[in-house]
């Protein structure tokens, strides 16, 4: 009579819980060279991606892509003046921007795809599980803030501006380079502001923060929401007061999603009687 006894490797068990957790990381060992290619090819794909979006979008829509941008301000310009340019390669240096803009944004979803495929192997079920969403709503939220700033603000900050030019000896003619900059500055800084909720989320998922911390600190919050304003936009009250009033909104959205999902105070047991 044998006096073998199964191991737990044959009964399908784990032999100790350092096997489970490396079973749990679905990574393999890889040396840092090979990292450093792997990272290297990531990041041709996503170059290559954005080179052929780049190329389609120049190719196809860039007269399109310029009409569409600029026409919140275009219907604000009309009739007190004219887009210019006062070097020879300021148009097509905009449209070789605006290009490249909206090629990297197009490729978005191929760019988070190859992050993802590298960080993936070295993640835990459950934190594969969170990524995917994380990616989704962060596109999806950085896309609503640069919509909000294009159907609402935008707009608005155009008439402001183009007010200054209704008497008969000014004229407004914005150039390409600085419309450029300023739109695109604030479509980011826009994009980047509605990022908040999801930020907070993750903070809370990690018992960073808390609603108490977020209610307690408000007044705080309320100066740097200022400051940032400030800082993101140019140097007039219109702008920094359109993009200021969204920040505090999505704070109290923020402190909302902190109570719903953050840490909560454990009740304490009743004294024994």
């Amino acid at each position: 009579m044998s006096d073998k006894t199964p191991t737990p490797e044959a009964r399908g068990e784990n032999s100790s819980p350092e096997t489970a957790s490396k079973d749990e990381n679905l990574g393999g060992q890889m040396t840092f060279i090979e990292h450093l290619e792997e990272l290297r090819r990531r990041i041709v794909v996503s170059l290559l991606t954005i080179g052929v979006c780049f190329a389609v979008v120049y190719g196809l829509l860039s007269e399109e892509m310029v009409e569409f941008m600029l026409k919140p301000l275009r219907e604000s310009v009309e009739g007190l003046g004219k887009f210019q340019y006062t070097v020879p390669y300021e148009k097509f240096m905009f449209e070789l921007k605006l290009s490249a803009v909206v090629a990297i944004f197009i490729s978005l979803p191929m760019i988070f795809y190859q992050f993802w495929a590298f960080v993936a192997p070295g993640l835990y079920r459950k934190e594969r599980r969170l990524v995917g969403p994380l990616i989704f709503f962060s596109t999806l939220f950085f896309a609503g803030g640069a919509a909000f700033f294009y159907i609402i603000v935008f707009p608005v900050i155009s008439d402001f501006f183009a007010k200054f030019a209704e008497v008969d000896w000014i004229e407004f003619n914005p150039k390409f380079s600085d419309t450029f900059t300023f739109v695109v500055a604030l479509m980011f800084a826009f994009g980047l502001v509605f990022e908040m909720p999801l930020v907070v989320f993750v903070l809370a998922k990690l018992n960073i923060v808390s609603a108490g911390f977020l209610n307690k600190n408000r007044k705080y919050a309320l100066v740097v929401i200022v400051l940032l304003a400030a800082f993101f936009t140019p140097p007039d009250v219109v702008s920094q007061a359109m993009l200021a009033g969204p920040m505090w909104v999505l704070y109290e959205l923020s402190v909302l999603i902190a109570w719903l999902f953050g840490p909560r105070r454990k009740k304490e047991a009743p004294a024994d009687g």
